[in-house]
């Protein structure tokens, strides 16, 4: 197979997952509501306020965005550090999904762990797309 395609391929597949994030952080920050989703926390809104939890849902939740669409173009344009920032993208977007676990539907949080749990198994497996 062309490796320019499976680069493209999975690159595109990287940078969607970190668009499928703003269904986390659009909620948080009162721009859009998800049907069937809540920005509660478990663990944090009754322990630190609502507004504090809020805060965090939404940074908790952008911050894979950025990193998965910016490890997306470093992988489509051959650089090496990509691979550790879609590692931190992946353990970000897991913690986000473990704190707010109501915030996607559960197709979404399954899909969710499954492209985070294989972006981690690729770069561990030291993947290229040669």
């Amino acid at each position: 197979m062309n490796p320019d395609l499976v680069k493209l391929a999975v690159a595109g597949i990287v940078g969607a997952h970190g668009i499928g994030h703003v269904m986390g952080w659009l909620p948080a920050l009162g721009i859009a509501r998800i049907e069937g989703g809540s920005i509660r926390s478990w663990l944090l809104t009754d322990l630190i306020g609502d507004g504090v939890s809020r805060a965090v849902c939404g940074a908790i939740w952008l911050a894979p965005t950025i990193g998965f669409v910016v490890a997306a173009g470093g992988l489509f344009g051959d650089t090496t550090w990509w691979r550790p920032v879609a590692v931190a993208s992946a353990i970000v977007s897991v913690v986000a999904i473990a704190l707010f676990w109501e915030a996607l539907p559960v197709f979404s949080r399954v899909g969710a762990l499954a492209v985070n749990l294989a972006v981690v198994a690729a770069v561990a497996n030291q993947w290229s797309p040669a």
